[in-house]
């Protein structure tokens, strides 16, 4: 079942300027197959391809010429580290996404992280294509964005979270007013009324601008949908607050190895808040606000699937209740859909989209 072309959005032009050349890395960092360099010290340097990690066969000379990349690298990245900070997170010129831990707090040397990114935004064809999911999953998420339904993207580290959470922000309509809130940028936009949010971590002379500092503000950019990153802290209560008044379609990511998981972090992250909501009124802003939560998974092979598309039904006393859309036999090496229809298929509906029997079949 392909995704029709009126669901389907245009995708951004390569993003990202030139880079220098960084030595015996450049290799590394021109592969397109490569999406994750990691310099542990000057012994090894490590690579993730095709989502396997494996050793690149590359060591530094001596601790001096892997300063000098370090500081070459802090130096592209617009950023300064001085003894009261001693590591950064930050986005290289290409886009690539820069970690930097300097000793103390890294025992043998400099330590670096490379998270790279596709020169274009990877679509969720590409992500059928992928084996990611299937169409009959691609149309459905499609559909939800379309009808304004408040996604959760669960997963682990590297398990293609933010790169679902891509695909399904540029199924958005460009009519409607997006605010983007991201500690790194990683996320493409290509509504014209939408506006990126970074935060800013604390320094000797000014106070942090957090997450949850951002999310305040943006309820007063008169957005239509709230687009964050990814929920770490007490931001998650202010994420909840927004979706429940008005600002409906908005999505997030959570780390965690389940939907249920995911909801039990998320309450977690709410309580950290510091608010004196009880536990019962948590959970139910929480069945409230969340219409669907999707399970990402990084298999041994290196493969990246959805593993269940999940509807938050609604809550029975304090216990959220669920139920699966579609699935991922792991046996079988196949999704599926578990026959059951989604509550909220009359809003679908509503939007003039028809939906083939067999979809949830």
């Amino acid at each position: 079942m392909a995704i029709p072309p009126e669901l389907q959005k245009a995708q951004l032009k390569p993003k990202g300027q030139p880079m220098p050349s960084f030595g015996i890395i450049d290799p590394l960092m021109k592969d397109p197959a490569i999406t994750e360099i990691m310099i542990n010290d000057v012994r090894n340097i490590y690579i993730e391809k095709e989502g396997k990690l494996s050793f690149s066969g590359l060591t530094y000379s001596s601790r001096e010429s892997l300063d000098a990349v370090v500081q070459q690298l802090i130096e592209l990245a617009g950023k300064v580290l001085t003894p009261d900070t001693t590591y950064l997170d930050a986005m290289l010129p290409d886009g690539s996404r820069l970690n930097v831990v300097l000793p103390p707090l890294a025992l043998y040397g400099p330590s670096v992280t490379i998270r790279k990114f596709p020169s274009r935004r990877i679509s969720a064809n590409d992500l059928v294509a992928q084996q990611s999911m299937d169409q009959r999953m691609a149309y459905f998420l499609n559909l939800c964005v379309l009808a304004r339904l408040n996604i959760l993207i669960c997963g682990g580290t590297g398990s293609g979270k933010s790169t679902l959470l891509n695909a399904l922000v540029s199924f958005v309509p460009k009519s409607e007013r997006v605010v983007l809130i991201e500690d790194t940028p990683e996320l493409s936009l290509s509504n014209p009324n939408s506006v990126r949010l970074q935060t800013i971590p604390q320094t000797p002379t000014s106070l942090p601008v957090t997450v949850r500092d951002l999310v305040i503000n943006a309820l007063r950019m008169r957005p239509d949908r709230i687009i964050v990153g990814e929920c770490r802290k007490q931001e998650a209560l202010d994420i909840l607050q927004a979706m429940n008044t008005g600002h409906s379609g908005s999505m997030t990511t959570i780390h965690s190895n389940s939907p249920r998981d995911g909801l039990v972090r998320l309450e977690t992250l709410c309580m950290l808040a510091g608010s004196d909501l009880p536990l019962i009124a948590i959970r139910k802003q929480m069945a409230s606000a969340l219409d669907l939560i999707v399970q990402t998974k990084r298999f041994r092979n290196g493969k990246r699937r959805i593993t269940g598309i999940v509807e938050v039904t609604g809550c029975e006393g304090d216990v959220i209740t669920l139920q699966d859309i579609f699935t991922f036999d792991t046996e079988k090496e196949a999704f599926k859909a578990t026959g059951l229809v989604p509550t909220f298929i009359d809003e679908i509906k509503e939007l003039g989209f028809d939906l083939p029997p067999r979809l949830f079949s």
